[in-house]
């Protein structure tokens, strides 16, 4: 019994050791080092009016696309000056200076678009797409496309299908797709109804920074139609001459 006794004593003795090396009290526990954790939860505003997203945190890598002023972005790492974000654009690195925490003054800017993948458009024709998330279909102001429904005349109709093949090349070619909703021209009280633009809303949509009707009545696509605040004049009829 003895040495059965003198081994279970040296046992004891080494715990007693190793228990006084603890440096607090018997519920501590010491710290494990993490790995510092990205701050997913940080929602950050684009200051500046056109900033580009890019793949990596240097101006060497590719552009991914372009936000504007006010854009709402969630933070999630940053290296350097860079800081790691997610947006509509995908996840990508903008210059750290370039973001605000602060959004109240910036998100006030009426300037303010929505950023889009081509795939969140549907061209319908050369002055009416389908926006994704949109409650209907937008007419684009500021300018006037032939129509290639219930057409005037042949001409009008292909002069239409030309537009309407034109804005689905400038909507797939871009870089950065920006879209703007705006008031109708409509009465008081009509928007979103039948009564105004049929049901439509309104809305201006740009290609890399332009207006895609500024693109379409430069070459001759479309033609220039200012409407008032409640009210639109008479659309032109040149295309059947």
């Amino acid at each position: 019994m003895l040495p059965i006794v003198l081994v279970l004593g040296l046992f004891g003795l080494v715990a007693s050791l190793f228990e006084s090396g603890s440096t607090g009290p018997a519920n501590y526990r010491p710290k494990v080092a993490s790995t510092p954790q990205a701050s997913s939860a940080e929602l950050l505003y684009v200051t500046g009016s056109r900033v580009n997203q890019r793949v990596g945190p240097s101006t060497s890598t590719d552009v991914m696309g372009v936000l504007t002023e006010g854009t709402q972005v969630r933070a999630v790492g940053q290296q350097g000056g860079w800081t790691q974000i997610v947006s509509s654009l995908g996840t990508g690195w903008m210059a750290s200076r370039l973001l605000s925490s602060k959004g109240a003054a910036v998100t006030s800017s009426s300037s303010a678009g929505r950023i889009l993948r081509a795939s969140d458009v549907r061209v319908i024709d050369g002055d009416t797409v389908d926006i994704r998330g949109q409650d209907a279909n937008v007419r684009l102001v500021g300018f006037n496309a032939p129509e290639t429904w219930r057409p005037s005349c042949d001409a009008e109709l292909k002069a239409g299908q030309r537009a309407t093949a034109r804005l689905v090349q400038l909507v797939r070619g871009a870089g950065a797709i920006e879209f703007r909703r705006v008031s109708c021209s409509c009465r008081p009280g009509t928007e979103g109804t039948d009564q105004c633009n049929f049901g439509r809303q309104c809305g201006t949509l740009l290609v890399d920074g332009v207006d895609v009707g500024k693109i379409l009545m430069r070459e001759g696509l479309a033609v220039a139609y200012r409407c008032g605040r409640t009210s639109c004049p008479p659309r032109p009829q040149s295309w059947c001459r």
